[in-house]
């Protein structure tokens, strides 16, 4: 931690302390650098939140959560401030987050977080100075998926391939995972089949084996490529199906959800390789305990 970021942690711990305890303070200064260097989707990170004493957050909310949920869940936290502006802020206890309040609200002594571009952000209180924060000095690179892990899982998920199979998948994939506008590539011994099925939320195309220059192309539009375990493609911008996962996550979007839905209720192994826009890459597939309920 740079003397400049340590200076700022102790005014902002200072600051806050009559509202939350001192551990709780610390924590949340690390959680609200995460929260601003998080991005979602392209918009700019901005929003607004309103801190205030245990008890109280409830009873400001004008738009209550029916399940407040834990504040240390950074993307779900990220996700409410895209619907927030200078009228209507999270409202958070310092633990949870119950839902909206209004701005104004910060008159009965709760304070106000307010985000700006990206990895900055500023603590307010009425009648005192603004406790500005740079998150940016403490950004971790960008981790991207790494070969073993990804070879790892394919041979985990869908059983042991030909090297020279598996050094081509990777190669595709590790180009995906650089899409900045983030994608969904689907890996199945069962691609034809699946992009027949899909045929009507999908755009098929002539089996044609991938380079990764043709894979960084075909990732650029919304929607699933769908490959075979060789590396050939059967069809791109397909929008998968499924049930209802258990596993959703709320605060994931639409591209790890679906994917979510599909593995869960394919009757056969496959796994999505799912490029978030922020830079995370997940490989989603049907777990034992999945294919078990």
């Amino acid at each position: 931690m740079t003397a400049t970021h340590a200076a700022a942690l102790r005014r902002f711990v200072e600051t806050i302390e009559g509202i939350v305890s001192h551990e709780t303070a610390t924590e949340l200064f690390a959680l609200f650098n995460r929260i601003a260097l998080l991005r979602y989707e392209e918009a700019a990170n901005s929003g607004f939140l309103l801190l205030c004493r245990p008890g109280l957050a409830s009873d400001l909310a004008v738009l209550r959560l029916e399940a407040p949920f834990d504040v240390r869940d950074v993307r779900g936290v990220r996700k409410m401030l895209q619907i927030s502006d200078h009228q209507l802020c999270v409202v958070c206890d310092g633990k949870a987050v119950y839902g909206f309040a209004a701005a104004e609200s910060c008159s009965t002594g709760a304070l106000l977080i307010q985000f700006h571009s990206h990895g900055v952000w500023e603590l307010r209180r009425a009648g005192g100075e603004p406790v500005a924060i740079d998150a940016r000095a403490e950004e971790p690179l960008r981790a991207g998926l790494n070969e073993e892990q990804f070879i790892a899982c394919v041979e985990q998920v869908l059983g042991p391939l030909p090297r020279a199979e598996l050094q081509q998948l990777w190669s595709l994939i590790a180009t995906a995972q650089h899409q900045l506008r983030g994608t969904n590539v689907l890996i199945s011994k069962h691609a034809a089949r699946e992009a027949e099925r899909l045929a009507s939320q999908c755009t098929r195309v002539s089996p044609v084996q991938l380079t990764p220059a043709l894979m960084g192309r075909l990732t650029s539009i919304d929607g699933t490529v769908i490959i075979d375990t060789r590396g050939v493609c059967y069809a791109i911008g397909a929008i998968l199906d499924g049930e209802v996962s258990a596993r959703g996550d709320r605060a994931r979007g639409g591209r790890y959800n679906s994917a979510l839905m599909y593995v869960d209720s394919c009757p056969f192994p496959c796994l999505i390789v799912v490029v978030s826009q922020d830079g995370m890459v997940d490989l989603v597939y049907r777990t034992q305990t999945a294919a078990t309920e």
